[in-house]
């Protein structure tokens, strides 16, 4: 790849070609017109001098609704590297990736920390060693996926009770450390984003990402754009008010999602039934009951254990009764469902879509297509990388590569 030759772009014409090749993926000359406003004369010139920087191609040609050949724009593939992290379970994923989304590479390794600066200090301790392995200059950007209520605007994790940990200035952390620009986000959001763009969802343009694993977030997204909200907060179903008068959530609230649909809510259930005497083959998977994760149950439910599909129905109900709020407000294209529990147990997913059409209008939810999600150990890393991109990318930013 030739370095870009000129760094300088006053009116940020060749920055908005590049975002909307990112944002959209391949497409011609007269899809960039109409998408950035620029003139004919201004697009043609600045897709020639990105293409002799190395940053655009031409590909095959492909035919127009008229019978007309069209020349495709994308952006060239492997050209260089954007880091992506993603800390779930007490394990970082790191990745890298071009521009398209393709992986170069990524490791996962232990983060068993308690204060959040330890927890992101091993990650730091990884990065140099990771860069140097890779065949391809990296741009000095990364996004990173975290649990808990995130405020994306100011870089701040507001509050993760799993962690126990609240007002985290996790940007200025990073910032600190690396000394490149970071973008964070909640790590669903970061796998939602990953689906939109190259997964389950990426053949939709209004999207919802649902997450169900010890936590249930959500990412709403348009036109392969997250919705933010006003400080990056939006798609917090895990604390919607489900049960009025219901179990007291961590948030504070009582009867949120999260209490009666997430993994711990699973656990808690089956073990209180297998004390009250009910009988299930988890009694053979795990010598103490403490011990049983949602995932086992998850997996029982699917070998047909009446305990476990009972445990398994209930947090699924609840889950549809949500989804169907969700298509009589937002009128999704689709709804994607991630996380462990949904990655762990079809009969959740095949129930939570069933009490969807029952309890949403049939008009849309006919139109709203339920999946699991495609992308799985990479996904939050993929996802905030990108998320990076999308709140950076700029033709001088390549330009330094």
């Amino acid at each position: 790849m030739s370095k870009s030759l000129n760094p300088i772009d006053k009116k940020q014409s060749k920055t908005q070609i590049l975002r909307n090749l990112h944002f959209h993926g391949p497409m011609s000359r007269i899809a960039l017109t109409q998408l950035t406003g620029l003139s004919r004369a201004t697009i043609s010139t600045c897709v020639g001098e990105l293409i002799e920087a190395g940053w655009v191609s031409e590909a095959e040609k492909q035919l127009t609704s008229r019978g007309r050949p069209a020349i495709t724009l994308e952006m060239v593939p492997f050209t260089c590297a954007v880091l992506g992290a993603d800390l779930h379970n007490n394990t970082w994923t790191l990745g890298a990736f071009d521009l398209n989304g393709n992986t170069i590479k990524t490791i996962s390794f232990p983060a068993f920390a308690h204060s959040p600066r330890e927890t992101l200090g091993i990650l730091i301790r990884e990065i140099r060693p990771f860069i140097k392995k890779l065949d391809v200059t990296t741009i000095p950007l990364i996004g990173l996926g975290l649990p808990g209520l995130i405020n994306t605007e100011k870089g701040i994790i507001q509050s993760a009770v799993d962690l126990n940990w609240s007002e985290v200035p996790i940007k200025e952390m990073i910032d600190e450390e690396l000394g490149w620009p970071s973008a964070i986000l909640n790590r669903h959001k970061a796998r939602g984003l990953a689906e939109c763009r190259f997964g389950a969802g990426k053949d939709f343009n209004y999207m919802i990402y649902i997450g169900v694993g010890s936590g249930i977030a959500s990412g709403l997204f348009q036109d392969r754009k997250l919705i933010h909200g006003a400080i990056g907060g939006s798609g917090e179903v895990g604390h919607i008010t489900i049960e009025p008068r219901g179990i007291l959530c961590p948030c504070g609230n009582h009867g949120c999602l999260q209490v009666y649909a997430a993994g711990p809510a699973l656990e808690s259930e089956a073990r209180k039934l297998i004390r009250q005497g009910e009988t299930s083959s988890l009694l053979g998977t795990k010598g103490d009951l403490q011990l049983l994760k949602a995932e086992d149950i998850c997996a029982e439910a699917e070998r047909g254990d009446n305990l476990s599909l009972k445990v398994v129905s209930q947090a699924a109900e609840y889950m549809g009764i949500t989804m169907a709020n969700l298509v009589n407000l937002f009128n999704p294209e689709a709804i994607i469902l991630g996380g462990s529990i949904a990655m762990a147990s079809s009969r959740y997913v095949e129930i939570a879509t069933s009490v969807m059409k029952q309890r949403s209008m049939s008009s849309l939810s006919d139109v709203t297509h339920v999946t699991r999600a495609s992308i799985t150990e990479f996904g939050g890393a993929l996802g905030a990388a990108n998320f990076a991109l999308d709140r950076y990318l700029s033709y001088p930013l390549l330009s330094q590569v």
